[in-house]
């Protein structure tokens, strides 16, 4: 083999398997969203004034069966404070046979809603939070982080049907290290589960740093309801990404995925 073939090689292999990394702005070496689902009272009483004390804002995916009318002024005013309120569909339908879906009751479980049914739905929800927030474009929190409805799976579907640009999903913890490679479809995430320690997700954070990347993470309950994080937890966790902020940008899910997608067409 000509050896100044060879040598180009040896210089090309290694660069071949490498992730192109994101260019954060500001300098910033990672991003880190902030999620809460299922529109808690504790995200309202316990995490908003956290958050905002240290001027940052969260993504808050609500659904519609369980927002009340005397919640519909505090959800406009946090919307109108910077929050984002995403779309976690109408009735929150999960698989029916699973444990921590068992809340699904048959005639709303995913086993009885075809691909259609769900984008109705999805649809149907945009509208309600508009009627909240003004806005005419929300991301999506599948439920339960399941994206297959009557045993199909509708994550591509839903985005090609322009009702969303982003869905955040559970499966695959990791960070997101590379632009190009990421399935706006499902978007993974870390999720924060019962009695989850600051340490664990400041690990997340420090591998996000380490990897140049973006790190989601998904609460419920903080300091109350369900699935609940200890408050105190959550706010070291807070307290950690204000002290790094000149290298970590906390930002909202569809403002941060907006740059991310922006990255991607580079």
């Amino acid at each position: 083999m000509n050896k100044t073939i060879l040598f180009l090689l040896l210089i090309c292999l290694p660069l071949c398997g490498m992730q192109a990394q994101i260019s954060w702005p500001d300098g910033k070496k990672a991003a880190i969203v902030l999620t809460y689902d299922d529109g808690l009272k504790s995200q309202r009483d316990i995490v908003m004034p956290q958050l905002e004390a240290k001027n940052f804002r969260g993504t808050f995916f609500l659904y519609g069966q369980v927002v009340k009318d005397s919640d519909v002024p505090e959800w406009r005013e946090a919307s109108k404070r910077g929050h984002e309120l995403g779309n976690h569909s109408l009735f929150h339908p999960c698989l029916a046979g699973t444990v921590e879906t068992s809340s699904s009751s048959l005639c709303r479980s995913l086993e009885c809603y075809s691909v259609k049914d769900m984008l109705t739905e999805i649809g149907m929800m945009n509208s309600f939070l508009y009627a909240i927030d003004g806005k005419k474009e929300h991301a999506y929190a599948y439920p339960c982080g399941q994206s297959v409805a009557g045993g199909e799976d509708y994550s591509q579907p839903l985005l090609d049907s322009g009702l969303v640009k982003y869905c955040r999903g559970a499966a695959g913890r990791h960070v997101v290290a590379d632009a190009k490679t990421l399935n706006f479809a499902l978007i993974p995430t870390l999720p924060a589960m019962t009695g989850c320690k600051a340490g664990d997700l400041i690990r997340y954070v420090q591998d996000a740093l380490d990897k140049h990347g973006l790190g989601i993470i998904v609460f419920h309950g903080v300091g109350g309801d369900y699935l609940t994080v200890d408050a105190a937890e959550h706010q070291k966790l807070v307290d950690f990404l204000a002290a790094h902020s000149d290298e970590i940008w906390v930002g909202t899910f569809s403002e941060v995925l907006d740059y991310v997608a922006a990255q991607a067409k580079k």
